[in-house]
Parts: structure tokens; C-alpha cells; sequence
């Protein structure tokens, strides 16, 4: 880490800022970068990519930027403000998906550029030359925005692109993620971006490094309560839900095959040619408004439409698009049975318990479904069922007849609070509990039979 300047910083933030950067507004970024840390020149060479290294030699082209946020006065001192910036290019040759080129009348330079709107740093405000150019329109800089975001999978849905035709800017065709070209482009203008978010990040790191340094002397105070706290706790590992979706889980937790419902579904179905009418019927009730419909034929789909295209896309159009839990598992359920490992259903896995003697022969499993819903939440379902305490193989083991009455499956919010409970009765054959919840949100699942129990912690 580099030493902290001794400098005025005030008088640098005043000869290169005159006029405070503003939205939509496209500025040029100096070759002569400063920031609170200092770095020798061994540590430049080693921090900085050769591609900022060329810029800041003058080996290669201005770089200007699209001020995306004004100054955020909260995060540093007055002297070291930040703002979060678009980078612009000239390569226009390479237009794409992500990369939107806006005209030279739109943005008043003197040639036409490409809006990298995947790329967006942090910057100090003092790094900035002067504003060139023309102030864009709110609806350009929405459109930049939204492009972005969308590649970032903040948002579901891309702006339309006649309405990105008709605010001026220009789209292309290819993908940029399937273009070696473009992709080639895109490293090295990250690479470039080392100038506007290497020193943002040094200066925090400096910060953080201060803050530690107190930390550790408060916390030396509170070692020997924490000590005492963590042997009382119960020792527990959080299953970490988001994890599951990128096929990263804890070799405990198996690939559920069958549910408790799927598995008795499988004992007493019976062997049919489906009826296209019917299955064609059933689509159409689908889209409409009443849930009980949309979830009736959802249900029948399951039962008649095995490998039927359009009775999947139909029930991956309603798993995406409701906001009725009931109805939302329903479909979940039945594109298991018609089309497993389509990845709209979600992710299954279940794990063993156990409870000890309570159980004599029986063994427990707990069982939890997780499916994207489309407003960023994610649904999660779990259930308790009874299976062969001798299998080897949890997860394609059939569940037995019935649960052990008594039994509790018990959902905790992250202080312990109990938030929703099911028991199981003398002839459930499984209990469940379906809820949403948001990304980051802590829970915790209780599985217990008198006065035994177990509890698994989950971040979604």
C-alpha cells in the first residue's frame, strides 16, 4: 500500500473541477490521476494494466465518460468525492447488444461512440477534466441505463429496441458474449478502467485498514464474551441457497429425484395416450386470471402432458409470471413430471435427519425446493417425509406410509423467532411449508419429535 498524500487536496479538486459533474453529462478523464494514496512507481506498474499505462503515458486516446450519478457526499471527505461513471469508446465497428453507440448529434462530440453500459466504475470527481460535448436526454440516459441492467440481470425485461431506435441511439445485432472480437474489446477497456477504479479502491482499502486497526482494539474487550457465547451455541453451518442455483451445495444435501407427492403420484398412476385436445384446453385456461383454473389445469398438465412442448413453455410462462404461491408450486410440481431438470422448475435436494430413537426404524428427510420467481424473490419450499433408515441412496428412496404423529416442521427467522409451523398427523405421509422470501434474507428450518430436534440454517 502506498503512503497518503501531504498535499493540498483542496487545491487539486479545485483547478480540475470548475462545474459539478452531472447526470447525463459526458466528461473527459485526466491523464494526471490523483488520489489520496500515493504509490511509487514499482507500485503503479504492478497495480495499473498496460493498457492505463498507455493512457496515463499519452499512448493512447482521450477517454471520456458518461456521468451516471452526481458526487455521493457521504462515503469520503469533501476532497475526495466519488461518482459513478459509464465508460465511452470510439471503437463504433464493434457495436452489439451491450455496447449502444450514440451519434455524434446526440452526444455533441465531434465523431459518433460507443456507451459501454456493462461497464459502470466508481471515480474520484477530481480525476475529471472538463464536461465536452452535450448534456444527454433523460430518456437516452434511461435507455443506457436499462441495457445495462438488464446484462447484470437487475432488471427481467430490455427495453424494446425500436424504442432505443426511436430515442436515437443504435443497437447491433451481435451477442457480446459469443463474439470473441467484442469479448476481446470488453477485457481490455476493463483493463482501461484500472485509472478510474484502482485509487476509488486503494482509498478504501487505506480506510478499511484504519477502521481495523480500532476494530481489533475494541474487539480484544469483547474475546473472552464471545468466547463464552460461541460454546453455548450450537455449532451450525448456513446453507447458502444461491449457491444451489450455481450447482455449489454441501455433499449432504443429494439431487432429490422425486418428492413425497411425486413419489406417490408415480405408485398409483396409470398408463394413457395423452388427448391433444384436452392438453390444448388446459393452455389456454392457464392464461387466464382465476387462480383456481390456472392452477386446476397446471395440476392435469402434470398428469397427461410427459414431453409435451407446449404444455412446458405454458408452465414455464406460469412460473415465472404468478404471484400466487399455491399456483406457483403446482406448475413447479407438475414440470418435474413432464420435463425433469428443466431449470425453471428450480433446484431440489435433500438431506437425512436425525432424531435418534424417536424414530426407531423410520428415518426422516428433510427435502427443500428453491424456483427464481419473477420479481427477484425466490420461492422456497419445504417439506418433512418419513423414508428407509437403512437406504444408502436418501434421494431416490420412496417415502413409507405415514409420518410419526407429533412430528414438527418449524420455519425460524433469523433471531429464532417462530414464524410458521405444521405438525404432522397420524395419517400425513408429509408436511410442508411454501414461502418467498428475498435475496441475502437468513432463515432457519426445525425438524422435532418430542424432545428431539435439529435445525438447519439457510440464506436465500
Amino acid at each position: 500500500m502506498g503512503k497518503i498524500f501531504s498535499k493540498s487536496t483542496s487545491k487539486i479538486r479545485e483547478k480540475c473541477i470548475q462545474n459539478q459533474p452531472q447526470p447525463g453529462e459526458i466528461w473527459q478523464v485526466s491523464r494526471s490521476i490523483h488520489c489520496p494514496v500515493e504509490f511509487s512507481q514499482e507500485q503503479q506498474y504492478q497495480l495499473y494494466s498496460d493498457a492505463a499505462r498507455q493512457f496515463l503515458a499519452g499512448n493512447s486516446s482521450p477517454i471520456y465518460v458518461l456521468i451516471v450519478t452526481e458526487e455521493n457526499n457521504d462515503i469520503f471527505p469533501q476532497e475526495w468525492q466519488v461518482i459513478w461513471v459509464m465508460l465511452l469508446s470510439g471503437e463504433t465497428d464493434l457495436l452489439n447488444n451491450v455496447d449502444l453507440l450514440i451519434p455524434s448529434d446526440i452526444s455533441g462530440l465531434e465523431a459518433d461512440v460507443l456507451a459501454q453500459t456493462w461497464l459502470i466504475e466508481e471515480m474520484f470527481v477530481c480525476n475529471l477534466v472538463k464536461p465536452v460535448g452535450k448534456r444527454l436526454s433523460r430518456n437516452v440516459y434511461d435507455l443506457l441505463l436499462s441495457v445495462g441492467d438488464y446484462h447484470h440481470q437487475i432488471i427481467d425485461q430490455p427495453p424494446i429496441v425500436s424504442e432505443i431506435q426511436l430515442s436515437g441511439l443504435k443497437i447491433g445485432t451481435k451477442k457480446a458474449i459469443e463474439n470473441l472480437e467484442i469479448i476481446g474489446f470488453h477485457q481490455h477497456q476493463l483493463a482501461c478502467s484500472d485509472i478510474l477504479s484502482l485509487p476509488v479502491a486503494a482509498y478504501r482499502s487505506y480506510l478499511k485498514s484504519i477502521k481495523f486497526t480500532e476494530a481489533v482494539l475494541e474487539e480484544a474487550l469483547q474475546v473472552e464474551q464471545e468466547l463464552i457465547a460461541e460454546k453455548t451455541k450450537k455449532a451450525s453451518k448456513v446453507n447458502l441457497l444461491t449457491q444451489w442455483l450455481q450447482n455449489i451445495f454441501d455433499s449432504q444435501w443429494q439431487l432429490l429425484l422425486q418428492t413425497p407427492s411425486l413419489a406417490i403420484a408415480t405408485r398409483s398412476a396409470v398408463d394413457f395416450e395423452p388427448n391433444p385436445d384436452e392438453i390444448a384446453i388446459l393452455i389456454k385456461q392457464i392464461s387466464e386470471r382465476e387462480e383456481h383454473y390456472r392452477r386446476k389445469a397446471a395440476k392435469r398438465l402434470g398428469e397427461i402432458a410427459a414431453g409435451n412442448v407446449n404444455a412446458i413453455e405454458a408452465l414455464v410462462n406460469l412460473i415465472r409470471n404468478t404471484q400466487d404461491d399455491e399456483t406457483l408450486w403446482v406448475a413447479v410440481e407438475s414440470l418435474w413430471k413432464i420435463n425433469p431438470g428443466n431449470p425453471a422448475a428450480g433446484v431440489r435436494r435433500v438431506k437425512l435427519i436425525d432424531l435418534g430413537m424417536q424414530l426407531r426404524s423410520e428415518a426422516v428427510a428433510l427435502a427443500v425446493a428453491l424456483v427464481p420467481k419473477g420479481d427477484r424473490q425466490v420461492g422456497v419450499l419445504l417439506q418433512v417425509y418419513s423414508t428407509d433408515a437403512q437406504t444408502q441412496d436418501i434421494a431416490a428412496s420412496k417415502p413409507l406410509l405415514h409420518l410419526p404423529p407429533g412430528l414438527k416442521l418449524i420455519l425460524l427467522s433469523e433471531t429464532g423467532e417462530i414464524l410458521r409451523e405444521v405438525i404432522a398427523r397420524n395419517a400425513d405421509i408429509y408436511i410442508q411449508l411454501k414461502f418467498s422470501g428475498e435475496r441475502s434474507e437468513k432463515f432457519s428450518v426445525k425438524v422435532a419429535l418430542e424432545a428431539a430436534s435439529i435445525t438447519e440454517d439457510f440464506e436465500i
